[in-house]
């Protein structure tokens, strides 16, 4: 039998959901995705948050060596063409997710195979940023794409070949300064010592059986979103498997990021909380019952979503407000407010989080 969503109340869900989340032992970092799931990252600091609140052991130093220098985990597009954190052991996968998207995002594009070779060429054995590659490669390579390229995020034909050698593992992208919170990007080919295998016979399956290990119950509208694909290719892909069990019994206070794993891999959030106004990805108040994406850093108690907050860079301090109170809040939020202070200097949902976006999260809190 297909696994399914949980019924109402949400306190059979939510048990099962913050143990496949949040494991008892304190884990490495590639450990910690392989457990819990692949991590967005768009250049922004939730993934230092996520992986510390799983592992409170860990500092953003041992964060980005982890990603940079030891490739425990490895930054490339995955589903929904998606720049996502994800261990060795899925990089096949995860590429293989990856191209799929990204071939059905530019299929009206010119063809950029001639111009990819010539970038393979071109870096060598060295590290370019696009703007180095660009002075070096010859212009006529490079077609400048219009409105139909910045319908798509595209100015020109050199980032759409660069997005697609990093597709098929033979480019890796590099953040300046080895940070995850970058604005800036270098490239290097793909490292030998990071092999990339065969991809699976059915990718749709494979991901439903990563899905299920971290996110069951949950529906095939639910893995759909995440993988995205169709409803028929998830219900597909999910018709009669079952994920492993989960293990451990968590409780307790999390101090949560936006697009952390626990809040993004279900659609309904009023299996989180009911009768709360919230703001949507437009940044406009609505009840959380007609909202299917937490667009804000959540304080989870005992698995229910009890309150959000934001972080205020001027003033240095998180902001927040609960929906229901619950003893040890203050103590959890001021740790991470900390952390974020003393090693983030900031924190952002992307890597252009900043003025009156932020400031709408913010008075939207304050009020």
């Amino acid at each position: 039998m297909a696994t399914t969503f949980c019924p109402l109340p949400s306190d059979f869900c939510l048990p099962e959901w913050l143990a496949r989340q949040f494991p008892d032992e304190s884990l490495p970092v590639g450990e910690i995705v392989s457990r819990t799931g692949w991590i967005h990252s768009a250049g922004g600091t939730g993934p230092y948050l996520s992986l510390r609140t799983r592992n409170r052991s860990l500092t953003c130093q041992h964060i980005d060596d982890s990603v940079y220098r030891r490739f425990d985990l490895i930054e490339l597009p995955a589903v929904r063409d998606s720049m996502m954190l994800v261990p060795r052991d899925d990089i096949t996968l995860a590429l293989a997710a990856g191209h799929r998207s990204f071939l059905a995002r530019i299929k009206q594009l010119p063809n950029v195979d001639q111009l990819a070779d010539r970038i393979v060429k071109t870096l060598g054995d060295g590290v370019r940023s696009a703007d180095a590659l660009r002075d070096e490669l010859p212009p006529k390579l490079i077609t400048n794409l219009g409105d139909a390229g910045k319908k798509l995020g595209f100015t020109s034909t050199l980032p759409v070949a660069l997005r697609l050698l990093q597709v098929q593992g033979r480019v890796l992208r590099l953040a300046e300064d080895f940070r995850l919170d970058a604005k800036r990007y270098f490239y290097r080919r793909w490292p030998d010592s990071i092999p990339v295998g065969e991809p699976p016979k059915d990718i749709d399956v494979a991901l439903a059986e990563r899905f299920l290990a971290w996110a069951a119950p949950a529906t095939s509208d639910d893995f759909a979103f995440w993988a995205g694909i169709t409803k028929t290719a998830a219900k597909k892909a999910m018709s009669g498997r079952q994920p492993p069990p989960a293990v451990g019994k968590r409780r307790g206070i999390f101090i949560l990021p936006f697009r952390d794993n626990y809040f993004t891999l279900h659609r309904d959030l009023t299996e989180f909380a009911k009768g709360i106004k919230l703001l949507d990805m437009s940044n406009k108040p609505a009840p959380i019952e007609k909202l299917t994406t937490l667009h804000h850093n959540a304080i989870v108690v005992d698995g229910e979503l009890r309150g959000i907050w934001e972080y205020d860079k001027d003033a240095e301090k998180i902001v927040w407000k609960m929906f229901r109170k619950a003893p040890g809040v203050e103590k959890a939020v001021k740790e991470t407010e900390d952390f974020i202070r003393d090693q983030l200097g900031d924190h952002k949902y992307y890597a252009l989080d900043h003025g009156r976006i932020r400031s709408l999260r913010l008075e939207f809190i304050a009020k």
